[in-house]
């Protein structure tokens, strides 16, 4: 069994009484494992923002617990809990640094709150800037920065006391395109190379698809599904998971789909994982069943260092009963989205 790094059991939080009460956070359960990148999406008002405030105890729970390494934060005193948050790093949407500080003292900040030595704050600043990739940087200022390497100094700053945890809160949000690639590249290789958890709070489905091993989803303050990233892609079980993961756009507003619609033959998405992406299932079973597919959309997409491939297909012949089912018996999942 996984050692857990954050356990939520049973965390209610609500703002507000009487007719004016909010609730937040209902009934949520969460197992965070030691090392692991952990996604938490939802739409804004889903209780993202007042999950992040608990699991660090800016924002005292109704009733429920929140286990950082096994200790209840909710039952300890002011004292510890300052101590217990030295073991949480955090990254914010809009790098919340100190505008007129170098990249330097950014980063050496909350070394110097806890009193590190100045040697030992030169050394470990020096280290930080060389792993995100700005040592050039040391003695610029923020405003000199682009948007990506103010978060590159959000990183450093984060790890910089040796956290067992780190919390992105919508830390690409405010990123392009490829500045998102690069920070999302970099938290994996922290990841990876401290052995540190990572939690990413997001509305961005192509950001927990990068990044993430597992995923929670909130809608209305209830978790709505939880699970591996593939999972809940190839088979999502609400209709929250189906508009995050759609993969493919069979849309109503879709030329193509919809004029195969109107033709004779049965529409299937056929969706593989790992290996079976590139194997030539499709070409065998045309030749083994003789049957004619004509493929309408498709993409192949990296999720959980696994490659994930999915195709809608319209498919015709005598045999596409047993065509449909020489896919599914090579580990293929077939969905039929129009039947004859």
């Amino acid at each position: 069994m996984s050692e857990k790094a954050v356990v939520i059991k049973n965390l209610y939080k609500s703002y507000g009484e009487g007719a004016n009460k909010v609730e937040a956070l209902k009934d949520i359960n969460i197992e965070i494992n030691k090392g692991e990148i952990y996604g938490i999406i939802g739409l804004s008002g889903a209780g993202k923002s007042s999950l992040v405030r608990c699991i660090n105890l800016l924002e005292v729970p109704d009733s429920g617990s929140v286990l950082i390494n096994g200790k209840d934060i909710t039952k300890i005193s002011l004292s510890e809990l300052r101590k217990e948050r030295k073991n949480i790093g955090m990254i914010f949407q809009h790098f919340n640094l100190l505008m007129n500080s170098t990249v330097y003292e950014n980063i050496a900040f909350p070394l110097k709150l806890v009193k590190t030595p100045k040697a030992e704050i030169e050394k470990r600043v020096s280290e930080l800037l060389e792993i995100v990739g700005l040592s050039d940087k040391r003695d610029v200022y923020p405003a000199q920065l682009s948007g990506g390497q103010k978060q590159r100094v959000g990183i450093a700053r984060a790890i910089a006391t040796k956290p067992d945890i780190i919390m992105c809160d919508e830390a690409t949000s405010a990123l392009d395109p490829e500045t998102t690639k690069s920070i999302l590249d970099l938290i994996k290789e922290i990841n990876r190379t401290l052995k540190v958890t990572v939690i990413v709070i997001t509305h961005e489905m192509e950001v927990i698809k990068a990044i993430c091993d597992r995923v929670t989803m909130l809608e209305e303050g209830r978790i709505v599904e939880s699970g591996g990233i593939t999972d809940i892609y190839i088979e999502p079980k609400t209709d929250t998971a189906k508009k995050f993961f759609k993969a493919i756009d069979t849309e109503l507003d879709n030329r193509v789909y919809q004029k195969a619609l109107k033709e004779p033959g049965r529409i299937i998405k056929a969706v593989f994982r790992g290996e079976g992406s590139t194997d030539p299932c499709i070409s065998n079973m045309i030749k083994k069943y003789d049957v004619d597919a004509a493929i309408l959309l498709g993409n192949i997409q990296s999720m959980e260092n696994m490659l994930v491939g999915t195709l809608v297909l319209r498919i015709n012949g005598a045999n596409t009963d047993e065509a449909i089912n020489y896919l599914k018996e090579n580990d293929v999942l077939v969905e039929v989205l129009k039947n004859g």
